[in-house]
């Protein structure tokens, strides 16, 4: 990238950044689609403000353009708002078990050996508490991707380039269930499924039932791909046959497959 085109848009990247202020922010999309300036909104996508994000992908769906859509749903990280919080359950026995008739603050009216076992189960359902807080942080479910994924999902029919915008996405995204969702918006429309399948795109097929984690996926793939599978044996399309011979449910169809991967030895 031209990091020329960065200086020149200097004055409005902490805005469109931050989202703030408004009046500033629309003049700065507006100059920024008014001179097709795709590169730089793809890099200003990864980091924008959710509403300003949210403009900048309207605009773009609305003149169909696609790159820069893609480049976010790929790699577009959500930003949390909740805050991490370690060692909240620390010292829970002492505030709750100490003695009230005592004269010390600190004394207990329970044995020393069952505190100590109280603090270690406040203290193991405190790691646990901190696991799902990393486990939930490591998911990063992305509502932008998401967005950005049911926009160009709505577009299957009408729109090729949503199609291989989507297969992209499918392929390369960063976060498993980003490329799970997309892969299963292409499985769940049958006429990108027929049309990947006549232009013997068998691999992207393959790709996609991956990604999707699902066997009914791979099923109906392993059916659509059959229906060629002369055609297949005729070019020597192996990892096709295999994914045939392992996943129709038809078992003279998967026979078939095997016969075909062996003929072609």
């Amino acid at each position: 990238m031209n990091l020329q085109k960065i200086l020149q848009y200097a004055r409005d990247i902490p805005p469109l950044v931050e989202g703030i202020p408004p009046w500033r922010v629309d003049p700065a999309i507006d100059d920024l689609f008014e001179h097709e300036e795709w590169e730089l909104i793809s890099v200003l996508l990864l980091t924008v403000a959710d509403p300003t994000a949210r403009q900048m992908v309207d605009r773009l769906l609305k003149i169909k353009v696609y790159d820069p859509l893609v480049l976010t749903a790929c790699l577009r990280r959500h930003v949390r708002s909740q805050p991490y919080v370690v060692q909240t359950g620390r010292g829970v026995s002492a505030r709750i078990f100490r003695d009230i008739d005592a004269e010390e603050e600190d004394a207990r009216g329970v044995p020393e050996h069952i505190l100590e076992d109280i603090q270690d189960m406040a203290e193991a359902s405190e790691r646990t508490r901190e696991a799902q807080i990393l486990r939930s942080e490591s998911l990063d479910r992305g509502p932008m991707r998401e967005f950005i994924i049911n926009r160009l999902a709505e577009r299957l029919a009408t729109e090729p380039p949503a199609l291989e915008a989507l297969l992209v996405v499918a392929k390369a995204a960063a976060w498993e269930e980003t490329r799970r969702i997309a892969a299963m918006k292409i499985a769940n429309h049958q006429l990108s499924v027929q049309r990947l399948a006549q232009a013997g795109r068998t691999a992207d097929l393959i790709a996609l039932a991956a990604a999707s984690q699902l066997s009914a996926v791979a099923n109906n793939f392993a059916a659509v791909l059959s229906e060629n599978l002369d055609e297949l044996k005729q070019r020597g399309d192996r990892e096709a046959l295999a994914f045939i011979a392992e996943n129709h449910e038809n078992q003279a169809v998967r026979e078939a497959a095997r016969a075909a991967l062996g003929s072609d030895e």
